[in-house]
Parts: structure tokens; C-alpha cells; sequence
């Protein structure tokens, strides 16, 4: 198993196995098709499981999706016991927000404002040593060109405590409280059931290390 040290390697991973995964989207799809919600958890320095919505998840209304992250955050903390997250969905950007004069991403990007683009943003969830979170994010722009080609712009960073940058992302406050759990150890048997639960609603899981029960 390859160890990701510091934030930055693993957005580093996430971002390109998504450019990747939207590369094969759009070839297989075409355009419009947005990559379903990923979930990366985290055990230290190593990549432990990775989640997956389905993609008819992504026709439901965001408030509709936001209970199920928060199921599939949960599961990673209570099962596996990640010790932090990385959360990757498709989205809008701007690098001159302040130009859009209180217009939402959404409605300037169908209106077809230069300012915004289609984006991924990788955001990689944490606590500090005070029990805090603290997220990075990293949103990536493109176009999708003649042919099913996918061009990449150039990334924006951005990283601050969490409720200076997250108070109106439902989303992402659901990934967070989710890590916040703090659970006594599943068995096995227990946590079968509760992956089980995931694979029924349509949760793709990959393990790349086992439950924290077998440890």
C-alpha cells in the first residue's frame, strides 16, 4: 500500500483518479453526464476504503442526497475508523466571485458568464490536534471539447478552519459531523450488516485495507 503523508498527496491522488474517472465518463456518456459523490477514507498516511454514490443518486435534489452522505460518512468513521476523509464532487467556479454580484454559481454558468466554469473539487477533511476540523479544498475547472475531450484549467486552493468556509454547505457539514462520530469498535458481524445496508441503497465500497474489527 503506497502512504500519502500530508494533505497535499492525498488530494494529489484524488485528483487524478478523478480527472481520470470524468475522462471515461464523458467518453462512455458523453456530455452532461457528472461524476456521482466519491468518498476517500483515510487511515493515517494510507487510503483504507473508498465509497461511491450511484449515479441516478445524482438526480435527487441536493437536500435529498445530504442524508445518505452523512449514512456513508458515518460508515467510514464507525466501520473503518478513517481518521480523515477526502469528499470529491462536481460543482461551479469562479476566480473573481466578487463580479458576480450576488448571482449564484448555478445561475451565472447557464447564462453563460465567462467568470464561472464547471469544476471538480476535492476536499480533504481533518481534525487538528484540538479537535477541530479543517478542511483544503482543491477545485479544478473544464471544458469539454469536441471529440469527448476533457480540458483541465489550472487549480485554486483554498484551506481555512471549517466553519469559516463550510457554514451554508450542507454537504460537506454532513461529511464533517460524520468524522466527529466517535464510536465504540463494531464486531464483524455488526459490521457486515451496516456495509451490507450501503451496497442495498447503491454504495459502491472498494477496501483497500480491512474493517477495523480484523485489525
Amino acid at each position: 500500500m503506497d502512504s500519502y503523508p500530508d494533505v497535499y498527496a492525498k488530494l494529489a491522488l484524488a485528483i487524478t483518479s478523478t480527472q481520470l474517472a470524468k475522462q471515461n465518463a464523458v467518453q462512455e456518456f458523453g456530455i452532461g453526464e457528472d461524476l456521482p459523490f466519491m468518498f476517500m477514507g483515510w487511515r493515517g498516511d494510507r487510503l483504507s476504503v473508498m465509497m461511491v454514490f450511484c449515479r441516478a443518486d445524482m438526480k435527487m435534489p441536493v437536500a435529498q442526497r445530504v442524508p445518505k452522505v452523512a449514512m456513508v460518512s458515518e460508515v467510514l468513521r464507525g466501520v473503518y475508523w478513517v481518521d480523515s476523509i477526502t469528499f470529491i464532487a462536481e460543482g461551479y467556479m469562479s476566480k473573481a466571485p466578487w463580479e458576480l454580484k450576488g448571482k449564484e454559481l448555478t445561475e451565472a454558468f447557464v447564462a453563460q458568464d465567462a467568470k464561472v466554469a464547471e469544476c471538480i473539487t476535492s476536499s480533504h477533511i481533518s481534525m487538528n490536534r484540538h479537535g477541530n476540523p479543517e478542511v483544503m479544498l482543491m477545485s479544478t475547472p473544464y471544458n469539454t471539447m469536441l471529440g469527448k475531450h476533457v480540458l483541465w484549467g489550472d487549480q485554486s486552493a483554498f484551506s481555512q478552519g471549517f466553519g469559516k468556509v463550510f457554514q451554508d454547505a450542507p454537504v460537506l457539514n454532513a461529511v464533517m459531523l460524520g468524522l466527529q462520530e466517535d464510536r465504540e469498535r463494531m464486531d464483524q458481524d455488526e459490521q457486515e450488516q451496516v456495509v451490507g445496508h450501503l451496497f442495498s441503497n447503491g454504495i459502491s465500497v472498494q477496501e483497500f485495507e480491512p474493517p477495523a474489527s480484523t485489525l
